[in-house]
């Protein structure tokens, strides 16, 4: 059953970093580099390491994805400026 949520949890990732570094809108690219952090953390879980999935989430998703997400939605960055 590990597996399954392993492979499952990777496969999320894998695709939500692709979504990051394909997709054109700043905001829609940011949403999915959450996506991708939140996998992360929840395949720290599975590896039985719950501080670094805390540490992923509070720091990494909470902190910095806000930031970044404020700081495109403040310069107002569109598709046509990419």
């Amino acid at each position: 059953m590990e597996l399954i949520f392993f492979y499952i949890f990777a496969a999320v990732a894998v695709l939500s970093a692709a979504g990051v570094v394909t997709l054109k809108n700043p905001v829609h690219s940011a949403v999915c580099l959450i996506v991708c952090l939140l996998q992360i953390a929840a395949l720290y879980i599975l590896l039985r390491a719950p501080f670094l999935a805390a540490v992923q989430v509070f720091i990494y998703v909470g902190a910095v994805m806000v930031l970044i997400l404020f700081a495109v939605m403040v310069l107002d960055i569109g598709k046509e400026r990419l």
